[in-house]
């Protein structure tokens, strides 16, 4: 019966994907930098849910309010003259609409905001809302910490909201509502938009008569190539085959899809085929061996950055804007996020998307989220938890409805601003992207715009832009036009290349205290191993796992399951 149950869930988390394919009628990442690392509206016609007109917030705050929040300004944020985090376009809306005025408490970069926000939580001053991971949702409930959402939620969300956090099957808001009473807004997003993709300097290829890799072989021999053979032609040895950052359980700079070309998962649960399919936690499975052994090699011969372990995605994404590194793993959500900024500096880099090769004859699929793991929680001192459902619904409204305005996703004389990053609080939805994508591309085909919602529409006139000549453009055309990173997305959908998290619940007891302590000691092993380590050293770092806890919560994930 669990088993029956769990199926059904899994069929739920992957409901997003199944409508895309099914009907393309209704269509974003730690951490979302990008809207295509998130999802939204998108009904191809404006219908009824697009069209649900307008926020169901009633009573604008007079005279105005001030709530407070924290937050992580996300990577590769940038602002208009005179504008802010603190002062921008969607603060203006806020309290013109609302009135209330969003006051940052502090602000910190995407790295540094789980501990920052650790410290304000262990002070006991917190604002009136703010951005918890799943850990610290299930302690500031323990803590009776965190205010009751229940009734504003149902008073203040407009019927768009509630479509958007629904869309996944209700999985997420499930995994916010504690003992009845919805205790968070989770973050609903496309998990699919997620799935690995290798990027690979195209024209470092043609340079050294190379073809793209299909096999982990063909991988390594390219690596080794752009590390020996000047692909820059420069007539230097300053080019590395592999960009990776420190963060090595990441998809931007990480390693989890490297591994996943192995059929070895980073830190996520699987059926174990050994285990007659009980759930086992991927980072400590044996088949990460062989990946970490030629990651070793591959560093001996520096076909990887010798300082990987100190870089950030900001600095490897500066080490490929000077033109060093041929090959990064990441997402679709690439080109806008990082890789424009290579092709702005280098007319010539011609950055190409790539399915993950593989190992053996086995396809490999890219390990994605279950989806839940973002909320935001109103402290339960707080004088507006409405505030933060306004907030939320102002977001839908200004991008997804029928007064969305473009200039809310993106603005500037080329959209260079990302304006949808001044908004820490999103609703996105859990299919947007794919179909933004085919709906953008039915309308390049027959030049009928009139289905397009803003989004797309603005999507469409950037990549029209782009095919004029409007070189900045490229970051969007290289998602949403017709040679659009998401065009391989639909691919992998397609053909069922992705691998979901097969657990989709909040943290276990055990989980929420030991996850810092396990997390750092399969980082720091990773590491040490792919730096010169004995491979060995692995199989010790996979019992001391399971003696720090890792074995009691794979226990209880397996009676969750």
């Amino acid at each position: 019966m669990k088993r029956n149950q769990q199926a059904a869930t899994a069929m739920a988390l992957l409901l997003a994907i199944t409508t895309v394919l099914a009907g393309c009628s209704d269509n974003t990442p730690d951490n979302a930098k990008a809207p295509a690392s998130g999802s939204g509206s998108a009904s191809s016609g404006g219908g009824q849910d697009a069209q649900s007109a307008g926020t169901g917030t009633d009573g604008k705050y007079d005279p105005p309010i001030t709530v407070t929040t924290v937050r992580a300004q996300a990577d590769v944020t940038n602002f208009a003259p005179g504008e802010n985090m603190d002062s921008n376009i969607w603060t203006r809306y806020l309290a013109d609409t609302y009135g209330f005025t969003i006051k940052n408490d502090w602000i910190t970069d995407s790295a540094g905001y789980k501990d920052k926000l650790n410290v304000t939580i262990a002070s006991g001053s917190l604002p009136d809302f703010f951005k918890v991971d799943s850990t610290q949702f299930k302690q500031l409930v323990e803590a009776d910490s965190v205010a009751d959402l229940t009734e504003v939620y149902e008073k203040y969300a407009s019927p768009l909201l509630k479509s958007r956090l629904n869309e996944d099957g209700g999985i997420t808001l499930k995994a916010a509502t504690i003992d009845g009473k919805l205790m968070a807004l989770p973050y609903v997003t496309a998990t699919m938009d997620g799935a690995g993709m290798l990027w690979i300097r195209k024209d470092w290829l043609d340079n050294l008569g190379l073809s793209a890799p299909k096999t982990v072989d063909e991988l390594l021999a390219v690596a080794k190539a752009f590390k020996e053979n000047d692909p820059d032609q420069n007539g230097k040895d300053d080019t590395v085959g592999l960009g990776l950052t420190s963060s090595v359980f990441s998809g931007y700079g990480g390693l989890n899809y490297f591994f996943n070309m192995f059929h070895a998962y980073g830190k996520m649960w699987i059926q174990d085929p050994r285990q007659s399919g009980k759930l086992a936690y991927g980072a400590v499975q044996p088949e990460a061996k062989a990946a970490l052994a030629k990651l070793q090699e591959m560093y001996k011969a520096g076909e990887i950055d010798k300082e990987f372990s100190v870089k950030t995605a900001t600095q490897l994404t500066d080490d490929m804007i000077a033109g060093k590194v041929g090959m990064t793993f990441g997402t679709m959500a690439n080109p806008i996020n990082y890789l424009s900024k290579s092709v702005a500096k280098d007319p010539k880099a011609k950055w190409e998307m790539y399915q993950l090769p593989s190992v053996d004859a086995a396809p490999a699929k890219g390990q994605i989220s279950s989806g839940i793991g973002t909320f935001w929680v109103v402290n339960k001192k707080s004088k507006y938890p409405d505030a933060l459902v306004k907030t939320m619904d102002a977001f839908v409204t200004k991008l997804f409805s029928d007064k969305a305005e473009f200039k809310y996703m993106y603005d500037g004389p080329k959209q260079e601003y990302h304006t949808f990053k001044y908004m820490d609080v999103q609703a996105f939805g859990a299919k947007k992207n794919l179909t933004a994508y085919q709906n953008v591309n039915k309308a390049l085909q027959s030049s009928d715009t009139s289905k397009l919602n803003p989004e797309e529409k603005g999507y469409y006139d950037q990549v029209q832009a782009y095919m004029g000549g409007d070189a900045s453009q490229w970051g969007i055309y290289k998602v949403f036009g017709p040679e659009g990173s998401l065009g391989l997305l639909e691919k992998i959908v397609q053909e069922d290349l992705m691998m979901p998290d097969q657990y989709f619940s909040l943290p276990t007891e055990l989980m929420a205290q030991r996850d810092s302590t396990l997390s750092d000691l399969l980082n720091s092993t990773y590491v040490k191993i792919i730096m010169g380590d004995a491979i060995d050293s692995f199989d010790a770092m996979a019992q001391k796992w399971n003696q720090l806890g890792g074995e009691e919560i794979t226990k209880e994930v397996n009676d969750w399951y």
